[in-house]
């Protein structure tokens, strides 16, 4: 009866799929998708080029411009890679020969900059346009990394905090769904966090993040916690449990924390919010995502000799993804489900479950610049799409770039087996068939 039943949930599942799949979108949607999926194949058959150019782009925001080129030569054409030895020295000798070194550098910063515009926002909360009553929905990032001084995080802070001054007020009875969101990266906008000091971290913490919160309320703009590396999580866990427990936040519902999936303690997170909101009597909003720090936390844990506290294969934590959707949905109304995902299967997945649930009260979240294609589909069948949404320069933004870069040309990745030709129905595959099928 169980093997039945999955028979049938993953026909609905690749009916929704091919739902989704069939919007094209837009042409510059379209183009966009496919020079997205041609780079994405390009990258794996040339793995090494493109490790080479993901470190190149890494360091470019802190040359001078006149100095591009030399480095790119560094990196493109002084490391083994793909390109013939013979092809990068005629290249070279020709760039030297005709005195093209600056304009190639020009060419190289421009079109990097040109491209990371795909998937940045703007580059100041100064310049964000109004927002049309037809645009998606948003959640505001600062752009930025670990602060490494206070002064750093005090500008991270002044950052955050004009860009709550600046957006415009949020109805008090709007759909949660069309609410303003804005993205916390909590060790942004605080030094002095210490997983072997915890209990000071999050004294810490909790001081610098009561005026953002207080000045979020105000205009009704939606606050999330962001989930960094594993050694913040129970920092960040407690400060937000606690928090959203002090009396002038504990009637706000509209603040909210990511979970992440590729963590193994992750479902046992779940049930705690779930509790936690029990207790609080208001809901709390959980992003849960599939995690970006996958083979950074892996190689930690190896360094010190820990239990590693991901899931070690992608299957895994595809498995352990959809039952923290169904977990997270079961847990309505006091935990409001969130997803962020691009994954074609996963999307359907929620979509199934949530119509069989008969849950309204869901959001699909998106990153600004991806996946554009699978947006409009969705959209077409009445779905919103909340758009995760990062401001700031070219400087702070790289590491998210690369993230993004990472992230869409990874082997297992949803786009790069899509560029390889692989069928549909082989890409909506359930990840527990493997299981039920002994194998």
């Amino acid at each position: 009866m169980f093997t039945k039943q999955m028979q049938y949930d993953d026909t609905e599942i690749l009916r929704i799929a091919k739902n989704i799949d069939s919007n094209n979108g837009s042409l510059f949607q379209r183009c966009v998708f496919f020079i997205t999926s041609r780079i994405i194949h390009f990258g794996f058959q040339y793995p090494k080029l493109k490790l080479q150019i993901f470190k190149f782009i890494d360091v470019l925001p802190s040359l001078k411009t006149k100095n591009i080129y030399s480095y790119f030569k560094i990196y493109i054409f002084d490391e083994d890679t793909e390109i013939p030895i013979f092809l990068k020295s005629s290249i070279h000798f020709f760039i030297n020969t005709l005195s093209l070194n600056f304009l190639i550098s020009f060419m190289i910063s421009k079109a990097v900059k040109v491209f990371a515009k795909l998937f940045i926002l703007t580059n100041s909360a100064k310049n964000l346009q109004p927002i049309g009553a037809s645009a998606r929905p948003r959640t505001y990032d600062v752009l930025g990394e670990i602060a490494v001084s206070p002064k750093e995080a005090k500008e991270y802070l002044r950052q955050y905090t004009e860009l709550i001054e600046i957006l415009p007020e949020v109805p008090v009875n709007i759909d949660p769904k069309l609410r303003t969101n804005i993205s916390i990266k909590c060790s942004g906008i605080e030094t002095r966090l210490y997983p072997e000091s915890e209990e000071m971290s999050i004294l810490f913490l909790k001081e610098v993040l009561r005026p953002i919160l207080h000045l979020a309320m105000q205009k009704g703009i939606g606050i999330n916690l962001d989930m960094e590396q594993y050694d913040l999580k129970s920092i960040i866990t407690q400060t937000a449990m606690n928090l959203f427990l002090e009396e002038e936040f504990k009637s706000y519902p509209h603040f909210g924390i990511v979970v992440q999936a590729y963590l193994k303690s992750s479902k046992d997170e779940l049930i705690s919010w779930k509790e936690y909101a029990k207790f609080r009597g208001v809901p709390v909003t959980i992003r849960l995502v599939k995690g970006a720090y996958l083979e950074y936390e892996r190689i930690k844990a190896e360094e010190r000799g820990w239990v590693s506290p991901v899931f070690d294969t992608k299957r895994e934590t595809d498995i352990n993804f959809e039952e923290n959707v169904l977990y997270l949905l079961e847990s309505t109304p006091y935990l409001r489900p969130a997803f962020g995902t691009h994954n074609l299967r996963s999307l359907s997945f929620i979509l199934y479950h949530a119509k069989n649930k008969s849950i309204l009260d869901f959001e699909i979240q998106m990153l600004y610049g991806m996946a554009g294609k699978y947006k409009a589909g969705l959209e077409s069948m009445g779905i919103i799409i909340r758009e995760y949404s990062p401001i700031g320069s070219l400087l702070p933004g790289m590491a998210y770039l690369i993230r993004r870069l990472l992230e869409n040309t990874s082997n297992q990745g949803f786009l790069y087996q899509m560029s390889l030709g692989k069928n549909l129905e082989s890409l909506i595959i359930n990840p527990k068939k493997e299981t039920v099928n002994g194998i």
